[in-house]
């Protein structure tokens, strides 16, 4: 049988997926495997898993010169998308399978040398693409069956391997997979603030930094709560919205993270301060998400943030400002989403001390102090919306509870906020006041004018950045949402101005 065979297909393009036409021909001639079409070499390979997997399922490999095309031809083939459609276009071709229009199914799937399918990394991105350019029939691995379901719209065919597939195609004898996967919310395992002892002050800047989306940075002596405080600002958030739950189930499928998506909750990422500057922005030979991309819609907590590579932190200032990395290649670019709320946390010098009113006493000299503080910029610094430090608690509030800061009562205020919030910012594209910048800052954070004189007269004495400023301003305003305040008041500034303290009590 010599005929063109045109099977639609798909790959992966940074966060997205692009369908690919994967054309096959044989042709009279020395028996070879040609692949054209800008092929990785993950697409390069599949020429063998395709050879064993087709022999292994009890079909005949043909003999002559097969030449497969994926188009578009300018656009960069990899992963493993292609081995199923491959194997069905050559056994189309060679007539060893009844020919069957395809052009309503997207096929894709990884083959094993024995001629099962194996799920494969990015699914859902592509049964989105595919929606999106109006094909609804999918034949894909049966193991990416449930994150595509959960997440996905269309019809559905899942198998586990060659055979039923072919079967499938020949006889048309099957209908697409109905039942209904309803995602449990169950998410990870979540600290009450209530079981917190003691840190008011650091509960406040915690439902501060929630209900704005601030970036917040705690110092203090070790053991006295700081990684609780950060683990357990989850169970405050308010929950994703439908767009961002889909954002999220994309990152997590392209990172192959199957398993999780099926208790999909809020990100909440702490990488280990040996972390590579790969691992946590992405790239990479292989393109591959950062930390701070697996965080987007989430949280990313930087424990013992001073211990991490100097670098390495600068690397963080255009995504905490812009919420997003690109990443240039020779021939690519990818933009990947990098929204987060980021808390970290360190000790004020290196033996953990140096702020220690009662205990044990410092050791480290003066030098020491500063070159270990001094590792994170003051470009970083500026980016942080709240400094809080985090003291030693209180043998007083050892036994005392306080019942205004639990989880419940906070997440009550922080919704409650940021429902006027987004009242007051529903004609803009802003969500929380963390986002707004420029002039909008302005014209959206009503203040009152004895708390502008307050504000102005700290700009001129402390010298502080015009980052700052607004930041000052942005911080004030959540403030006042948490209060049901119309305008920021001067209590507000002089709150948020106790906020921008460093490690030394200067205004920065």
């Amino acid at each position: 049988m010599n005929m063109s065979i045109n099977i639609y297909s798909a790959t992966n393009h940074g966060l997205d997926g692009v369908l690919i036409n994967v054309e096959v021909d044989i042709m009279r001639g020395i028996p070879s495997f040609h692949m054209v079409g800008l092929p990785e070499t993950s697409v390069k390979e599949a020429r063998e898993r395709v050879r064993a997997a087709i022999v292994n399922s009890g079909y005949t490999f043909p003999l002559g010169r097969i030449i497969i095309n994926l188009a578009p031809a300018d656009v960069r083939k990899r992963g493993t998308f292609l081995d199923l459609p491959i194997a069905i276009g050559i056994l189309m071709a060679s007539g060893q399978i009844k020919y069957k229009e395809l052009d309503d199914f997207i096929i894709f799937g990884e083959l094993s040398l024995s001629g099962d399918l194996k799920g494969i990394k990015g699914a859902l991105p592509i049964i989105l693409e595919g929606v999106n350019k109006e094909k609804r029939n999918f034949i894909f691995p049966l193991e990416n069956l449930r994150e595509i379901a959960e997440n996905g719209e269309g019809n559905f065919y899942p198998f586990n391997n060659l055979k039923q597939v072919i079967t499938y195609i020949t006889n048309d004898d099957l209908l697409p997979y109905k039942e209904n996967i309803h995602k449990e919310k169950v998410g990870k395992c979540k600290i009450n603030y209530s079981e917190i002892i003691g840190q008011v002050e650091a509960k406040r800047a915690m439902e501060i930094a929630a209900a704005g989306r601030h970036n917040i940075y705690m110092f203090g002596s070790p053991g006295v709560g700081k990684t609780m405080l950060a683990n357990a600002i989850t169970s405050i958030l308010p929950p994703l919205t439908k767009n961002e739950e889909m954002e999220v189930a994309k990152i997590y499928s392209i990172a192959g993270f199957s398993r999780e998506m099926e208790t999909l909750d809020i990100p909440f990422r702490a990488p280990h301060h040996t972390i590579t500057k790969s691992a946590l922005i992405g790239g990479g030979r292989e393109l591959t998400l950062g930390e701070i991309t697996l965080a987007h819609n989430g949280v990313l907590f930087l424990d013992e943030i001073l211990e991490y590579k100097r670098e390495i932190l600068e690397l963080l200032r255009k995504p905490m400002e812009e919420g997003y990395i690109s990443i240039t290649r020779q021939h690519e670019r990818f933009i990947l989403p990098s929204k987060f709320l980021l808390i970290s946390a360190s000790n004020p010098c290196p033996c953990g001390n140096w702020m220690s009113t009662e205990g044990k006493k410092c050791k480290c000299t003066e030098m020491e102090i500063h070159k270990y503080i001094n590792k994170l910029s003051s470009a970083i610094i500026d980016r942080m919306d709240l400094l809080c430090f985090i003291p030693r608690v209180r043998p007083e509030e050892l036994l005392n509870g306080n019942e205004k800061y639990t989880s419940e009562k906070m997440k009550e205020r922080i919704l409650s906020a940021i429902e006027r919030a987004s009242y007051r910012l529903k004609d803009t594209d802003y969500r929380y006041n963390s986002e707004i910048v420029g002039k909008d800052i302005y014209r959206l954070c009503s203040i009152t004018s004895k708390a502008r004189r307050i504000l102005e007269k700290c700009y001129i004495s402390y010298g502080i950045s015009l980052r700052a400023y607004g930041k000052i301003i942005k911080v004030a305003r959540t403030m006042a949402d948490l209060q049901e305040e119309e305008k920021i008041t001067e209590d507000n500034i002089i709150e948020s101005l106790g906020y921008r303290k460093n490690i030394f009590g200067e205004i920065v």
